[in-house]
């Protein structure tokens, strides 16, 4: 029995371990402080270099061991550094540079933006004008359509008014040519 809870405790530590190197084989890291770090091609100081890597520059945690992480660069070249040396977030040269580029995006936009506003000004200026302008017209014709309503109201008045006292004249006539005096008297 105790060999079988030995032999379990080994596979909880090295399933643990499995655990933790996988972990860290998905991190990103930066390289932290004002420093140039040699690449190596084993963990310890008398492996040769493979290259160098500077403060800023990203890699990907591929396996830490006895103080020595090791690391793949953006030229897909793996290594050893030293584990001291990493940092999770991007240092303030790198985050620096990101807000600077942000807000270089941010004021042409914010230089878009503004020449949109004055053609949208000036739109709305020259349609105000037109619609001042139609309002002029629109009074003008409105002004124009009632003489032109009062001018033709006149001959038909007066047209009807003619017809009236024609009827009445003939009307007159015809009642005194008709008639003649008789001797009955009214009352």
């Amino acid at each position: 029995m105790p060999r079988r809870l030995a032999s379990l405790a080994v596979l909880v530590a090295l399933t643990g371990a499995f655990l933790a190197a996988a972990t860290a084989a998905a991190a990103r890291s930066w390289v932290k402080g004002d420093v140039l770090l040699n690449v190596r091609a084993g963990p310890g100081a008398e492996h040769r270099p493979l290259g160098a890597i500077t403060t800023g520059d990203p890699v990907e945690i591929l396996e830490q061991s006895n103080g020595w992480t090791r690391v793949r660069t953006e030229s897909a070249e793996d290594g050893w550094i030293p584990s001291g040396f990493l940092q999770e977030e991007p240092p303030a040269v790198v985050r620096l540079e990101q807000v600077e580029t942000e807000a270089s995006k941010l004021r042409q936009r914010v230089d878009e933006l503004t020449a949109e506003a004055e053609r949208l000004r000036a739109a709305q200026e020259q349609a105000a004008a037109s619609v001042e302008q139609q309002s002029k017209e629109i009074e003008r014709l409105s002004a124009e359509n009632a003489a032109l309503q009062s001018d033709v109201i006149w001959p038909v008045m007066l047209t009807g008014a003619t017809i009236l006292l024609t009827g009445g004249l003939l009307g007159a006539w015809a009642r005194g040519a008709g008639h003649r005096s008789s001797p009955r008297v009214r009352l």
